[in-house]
């Protein structure tokens, strides 16, 4: 004798495997979900785009051509799903874009009030000790060099 399985068993069986794999899935923002299946390899535009299309057959084949209403949660959900026409994706990127050069130019300024501040102080020699009684030809070179910096740049202050 063979038990039957009851179809809502098997549905909420699987809601409940489903919610095991996936607890937080009420608590993902879009953002979340992009990088989610970005990281499996999916793309999300696609799966959407399918997904629009099937719901778009299914209303066709099972409402429009018997000439039923479709359902407002159908109607609803092929509205949002809508793909966005090439004006509108040209907007969403032109922002983005703005954002990043936006972000770009933020961290260029920051970056160089830091470089400017840094240039504002003067450098300042300190003595290394070497257990040497005299200066090596390259220690002489390096220091009169920057003692010629110094002075040029003190004659350029002056003036």
């Amino acid at each position: 004798m063979r038990n039957k399985k009851n179809p809502q068993d098997s549905n909420d069986s699987f809601r409940q495997v489903f919610d095991a794999l996936v607890p937080f899935a009420e608590d993902l923002n879009d953002e979340d979900v992009q990088e989610i299946l970005a990281a499996a390899g999916v793309d999300a535009d696609a799966v959407i785009e399918k997904a629009y299309h099937s719901l778009q057959d299914v209303a066709g084949r099972r409402y429009l051509s018997q000439g039923k209403s479709v359902p407002t949660e159908l109607r609803e959900a092929l509205r949002q799903m809508k793909p966005a026409s090439p004006r509108e994706r040209l907007q969403v990127e032109t922002e983005r874009a703005r954002t990043a050069i936006r972000s770009i130019f933020d961290r260029v300024k920051e970056n160089a009030a830091a470089i400017a501040n840094a240039k504002a102080s003067r450098p300042h020699l300190q003595p290394a000790f070497r257990n040497k009684k005299d200066l090596s030809e390259a220690d002489r070179k390096q220091l009169t060099e920057l003692q010629e910096e110094l002075d040029r740049s003190d004659a350029a202050s002056e003036e």
